[in-house]
């Protein structure tokens, strides 16, 4: 079977005849059926796979990192090194034809053509593997402290400097931005920031005389952070204000200035390379493109040990930029300036960390209309599609002309969702309640939810009706023999069992205090700062839903190669000791929540 092996594929088709007819005597062939283990992790093979007919899944850490189909090849590393933490798996019936080592090596030697193939092949998954481990490397620097990367000299001057002295002491001290001191600090003055840009814009755009004082010229604002803050911190506070510095204090006063570049020298620089893709993104096809980055972002930082809330943080705001940048790429200017783009459910309340269903919609300002509306919208929703956002199965979504209508049409759905709450009413309400603005006027968005809160009055039936879905389902329990250690092999579903009865109760008990907060762990502590909870029990519960979305985190990328979250199941045999008893002390939690929530809104009369 040896005669069929295709010579025509690079780089067999630099061989000479005579070079074909010695290797094609040499060659095997391998049958695998499908599921079977070809190469098995940390195996030294002792040829080369050619893939004939078939497809190969490469895994590592239980995902497909590649795939292999018909004239592929693998695996050089472990053809030229003692075996790699990989393994190769028949995705299908599987044939191929199997290169040994010594007459690779000989060709190699023989053919310098050949031997350049190989060799640059080999390097080429040498180098990658290379970045891969570096990127796992940074990334555990996300738990490193500000204090750890070089901090800029603060160039101070005062209020009455001019642009020209300002200029001066820029290029003294071969700074970018100087600190405009506007009184004293210690007795009510303020401290503002002068950059480079600012300077130019001033001076030539503008043109103001350089003589004119910086004070009534600087920017008060300022983004500062502690010393002995996280460099993740710092990392997300740049992406989310689109801003290249942070002033940086300790003990209250300004020590230095953080530069983007100099944090990048000490952090993965691998959201902020996102970030810039989405920036500069021309084309749907571009975001695209930086989405998928976004699953490599989650994993690296995920594999490396990094806290959960801190991946859904970065990952909220790559995401709203990814989406404002889309609706930006595919919307009119004035629909721009009279609409408001809003997310909803996990990615409103900045929780989202896989892909989950859309959430997402569109309130336009009242009298305003858009010719070009309905292609906008479908176009949105088929890029996010695209971009690996399943659709949402009950059209919540700015395609559907439920979710894409005037201010006045969003505020008689919201006094209907109250004032007549069915199944869906309320959980319409549950996920409007949780929107966030992306892009255009958010006044839109804030008047909206000015308007639910303004509506609600202490109505016991609609509270009660409203958090009744938080004991919708069961929550397994194993303190009285029961799932842990009975039925260790079955799996839970996490968010029905756990996440989704916190989520939904603090929001229940949320909304009956006209909360304006979105996020779930936010709502904890602001309902322990107003006595709804004690602070031990919110203490308890936030640690419970960062525990239970990290599990959920870890069974979505072990089920997901695309990063979307299809699976929910948490195998309780796949977990260690400590994390299994973690898992059984949050799900009784859980229980207990749900009792103080049927004790407080009634739910058992």
């Amino acid at each position: 079977m040896s005669d069929a092996f295709d010579f025509s594929v690079p780089p067999f088709d630099r061989l000479t005849p005579e070079q074909r007819q010695r290797l094609a005597a040499a060659l095997d062939l391998g049958v695998y059926a499908r599921d079977g283990v070809i190469l098995s992790r940390d195996e030294p093979a002792d040829c080369l796979f050619v893939v004939r007919q078939g497809l190969v899944h490469e895994r590592r850490g239980g995902e497909v990192v590649a795939v292999y189909g018909a004239h592929d090849s693998f695996d050089l590393q472990a053809l030229f090194s003692d075996g790699q933490a990989r393994s190769f798996v028949a995705a299908e019936d599987t044939l191929c034809d199997l290169v040994p080592r010594p007459i690779l090596l000989e060709l190699a030697h023989e053919n310098a053509a050949f031997g350049a193939v190989i060799q640059q092949e080999f390097a080429d998954r040498l180098s990658a593997l290379a970045n891969e481990r570096s990127n796992r490397e940074t990334a555990a620097l996300t738990m490193a402290r500000i204090r750890q990367a070089y901090l800029r000299p603060p160039v101070f001057v005062e209020a009455g400097a001019s642009l020209r002295d300002a200029a001066a002491a820029m290029k003294r001290d071969q700074a970018s931005s100087v600190l405009v001191r506007d009184g004293d600090p210690k007795k009510g003055g303020r401290v503002g920031i002068l950059t480079g840009t600012d300077l130019r814009d001033l001076v030539v755009l503008e043109g103001r005389p350089v003589d004119s004082p910086v004070g009534p010229l600087a920017r008060y604002e300022l983004l500062a952070l502690d010393r002995d803050d996280l460099l993740f911190n710092a990392l997300i506070l740049m992406t989310k204000h689109s801003v290249r510095r942070l002033v940086i204090t300790e003990q209250g006063a300004v020590v230095g200035l953080l530069e983007q570049t100099d944090l990048l020298a000490v952090l993965s620089n691998h959201s902020q390379v996102v970030a810039l893709k989405v920036d500069r993104a021309a084309t749907p096809e571009d975001l695209g493109r930086a989405s998928q980055d976004i699953v490599g972002l989650i994993r690296t930082l995920h594999g490396t040990g990094v806290k959960v809330s801190f991946i859904a943080d970065l990952v909220t705001e790559l995401n709203r930029k990814i989406f404002r940048r889309l609706f930006e790429l595919l919307a009119p200017p004035d629909l721009l300036a009279n609409s408001c783009l809003i997310v909803m459910g996990s990615e409103g309340r900045g929780e989202q960390l896989l892909k989950t269903d859309q959430d997402n919609g569109l309130i336009l300002r009242d009298g305003y209309d858009c010719p070009s509306l309905s292609q906008v919208t479908d176009a949105f929703t088929r890029h996010l599609v695209e971009f690996g956002y399943p659709p949402c199965p009950g059209r919540i979504m700015v395609s559907n002309p439920d979710w894409t209508r005037p201010l006045t049409l969003y505020k008689d759905s919201l006094f209907h969702w109250i004032h007549r709450p069915d199944e869906a009413a309320q959980m319409n309400l549950a996920i409007f309640y949780d929107a966030a603005a992306v892009a255009g006027d958010a006044a839109l968005l804030a008047e909206a939810k000015g308007y639910l809160l303004g509506r609600l009055q202490d109505n016991q039936m609609f509270f009660t009706a409203f958090a009744r879905p938080a004991l919708a389902f069961d929550t397994p329990s194993g303190l009285f023999g029961g799932l842990f250690e009975r039925r260790r092999s079955e799996a839970v579903d996490i968010k029905k069992a756990g996440i989704f009865p916190i989520v939904h109760g603090v929001r229940a008990l949320a909304l009956e205090k006209h909360m304006a907060e979105t996020n779930t762990t936010e709502r904890i502590w602001a309902l322990a700062d107003q006595g709804v909870l004690d602070r031990g029990m919110a203490g308890e519960l936030a640690d419970a839903f960062t525990f239970l979305s990290t599990l959920r985190l870890k069974a979505g990328l072990d089920g997901s190669v695309s990063g979307t979250q299809t699976d929910n199941l948490v195998r309780t045999e796949s977990l260690g000791k400590l994390d299994r008893d973690q898992f059984k002390d949050c799900l009784a939690l859980v229980k207990k929540f749900k009792e103080l929530l049927a004790y407080h809104f009634h739910l058992n009369h």
